[in-house]
């Protein structure tokens, strides 16, 4: 019991020896660690994006979201012409089907990705810069009303090269041409230039209520979300459920809009958007102008939940990436660059969605689906592509 006593008290006294210098030594670290901190730059810090770069991101996120819906695209487009009136979308989808078989859903695919990707590019890249200045300028308390026109004119800045498409898709999708290789000269000969911005004036009274609509309403409702959540920063699910509610509202409130646009694209004997809305209303009553709305609420609503979210997931990806990494090629991209400089963004999308599982990493690219349609049926595949 005596030597039990003795070495507790030796254990005690060493420990009381030893506790300074394990303060000292934890006091030391700590310093060492806040040096360090203050010292070391944040990890994936996000950076700036170029004009460059959104547009890129636009683009890509705006033409994978259109591949996806291009089937509901075409039905919508077919109950809005006299030849569908009536129809509903499982009717429309059977005569379109029967009519030319499953490449007909994916009549003028091609122009319609290349146009509206484009088109992406140009929105995205003026929205963002727009919103910048707005977000420096403008006090908190009035920027999400000036959000809607600058979204109207981000379309503007669009509308160049995404009326040309739209037109070209909707008459490879009711048969009026067959090919973009014969649409092209075929509408230049008998049209003219101004042939290819037929019914711009249906498309803009569209699609400027639209985009303001679609954009507004997303940033305002995203930004009222993240409030009611007493959060700062949004995740996927919350781009998520503001894209596929500014889809749906949009959709349907714009139907009317879209329907004589559609009609002035690939119809003749309106004189412009006002005759077409009052022939319109006067051969069909009221119900008329929504001929196809339900397919364009089915249409938008996923469109927009899929084509918003990946664009801010490219966005974010990119924010992170150091700028080597985006704007240095890789060996195998340099070496066929002179063949076509596209390939190094297509890398750079590729490995973005991979990363993001919207692709299984790895995975090789799928064959051409349209390939095969050029066998079956040489008006609708024809269409499909270039």
């Amino acid at each position: 019991m005596k030597s039990f006593n003795i070495l507790l008290l030796v254990t005690i006294a060493l420990f009381l020896l030893s506790s300074p210098c394990i303060d000292a030594r934890k006091g030391k670290e700590k310093a060492n660690a806040k040096q360090q901190a203050a010292v070391a730059p944040p990890a994936n810090k996000p950076r700036q994006l170029s004009g460059a770069e959104m547009a890129l991101a636009g683009a890509a996120a705006t033409a994978f979201g259109v591949a996806v819906m291009h089937p509901v695209d075409t039905i919508k487009t077919l109950q809005q012409t006299t030849g569908g009136s009536g129809l509903n979308m499982f009717q429309a989808g059977t005569k379109i089907i029967k009519d030319g078989g499953i490449g007909a859903m994916y009549s003028g695919l091609g122009p319609y990705v290349t146009s509206d990707g484009c088109a992406g590019a140009f929105k995205f890249a003026t929205y963002e810069w727009l919103k910048k200045i707005i977000k420096d300028k403008v006090p908190e308390e009035h920027q999400g009303k000036v959000i809607f026109a600058a979204a109207a004119v981000a379309f503007l800045a669009s509308s160049v090269v995404l009326v040309p498409g739209e037109l070209l898709k909707q008459r490879l999708q009711m048969g009026q041409i067959s090919s973009v290789r014969q649409g092209i000269p075929y509408i230049f000969q008998k049209e003219g230039i101004l042939g290819f911005y037929a019914g711009y004036s249906g498309v803009c009274l569209r699609d400027v209520p639209y985009t303001m609509l679609e954009l507004g309403v997303y940033d305002n409702f995203k930004s009222m979300y993240l409030k009611f959540k007493n959060r700062t920063e949004s995740n996927k699910w919350d781009e998520l459920l503001a894209a596929a509610v500014s889809g749906g509202i949009t959709g349907l409130l714009t139907a009317p809009l879209d329907n004589i646009k559609t009609k002035l694209t690939v119809e003749v004997g309106y004189n412009g958007f006002f005759d077409c809305l009052s022939k319109t209303v006067k051969s069909g009553g009221m119900g008329a102008l929504f001929s196809g709305s339900v397919a364009r609420v089915a249409w938008l609503m996923p469109f927009t939940a899929i084509y918003l979210p990946v664009y801010e997931i490219i966005k974010r990806r990119m924010e992170i990436m150091p700028m080597a990494a985006v704007t240095s090629p890789s060996p195998r991209a340099s070496s066929i660059a002179v063949k076509g400089g596209h390939v190094q963004q297509q890398n750079l999308i590729q490995n973005v969605m991979n990363k993001n599982g919207l692709m299984g990493a790895g995975r090789r690219p799928a064959a051409d689906p349209f390939k095969s349609l050029q066998m079956k049926n040489q008006r609708f595949a024809g269409s499909a592509c270039f």
